[in-house]
């Protein structure tokens, strides 16, 4: 193992022109920083959309000056069901998310259990379900948006 020494001094010369460089320099990158969040936020939400629920889309970029925001939403109430599971099938199936709870979902609300229950299924039809299991696809786009975050970031800034 190497010792290295915190004492050691050192000095360095700049000049009047290379401080107005540096200077210049950080007033670009500062100008910068706004298209340079807008893209991160770009970057990262479109991660979202892979392999996710086909209503999921993209939320317009909003850049008010202080905060650069974006991301993924579904409003599609068959997604959201798909995403979180209904019925037995779910409850022996659950979303993973520990929100849901705190918000009251519930698998199988109405008792059916086992039996099932017929629904319309819009068409003049109906169905038959004992419900389904939690996709999670919304979720794990989330998961994946968080992971990326800092490498994107990264690299983007290093641009």
């Amino acid at each position: 193992m190497s010792n290295i020494n915190l004492n050691t001094k050192f000095s360095m010369r700049l000049s009047i022109e290379d401080i107005e460089e540096f200077e210049q320099f950080l007033k670009t990158k500062r100008e910068q920083l706004p298209q340079v969040a807008e893209s991160i936020v770009a970057i990262v939400s479109e991660e979202g959309l892979k392999d996710n629920h086909k209503s999921v889309e993209l939320l317009p970029i909003v850049n008010n000056g202080e905060f650069v925001s974006g991301g993924i939403q579904t409003t599609d109430e068959i997604d959201t069901y798909k995403e979180f599971g209904t019925g037995i099938v779910g409850s022996e199936n659950p979303h993973v998310a520990e929100f849901l709870a705190e918000v009251g979902w519930k698998y199988d609300v109405n008792e059916h259990g086992e039996k099932g229950w017929i629904y319309p299924k819009g068409d003049g039809t109906y169905g038959w379900t004992k419900g389904i299991p939690s996709e999670q696809k919304f979720y794990e786009a989330i998961k994946r948006m968080e992971e990326i975050l800092p490498e994107v970031a990264q690299e983007e800034l290093s641009k």
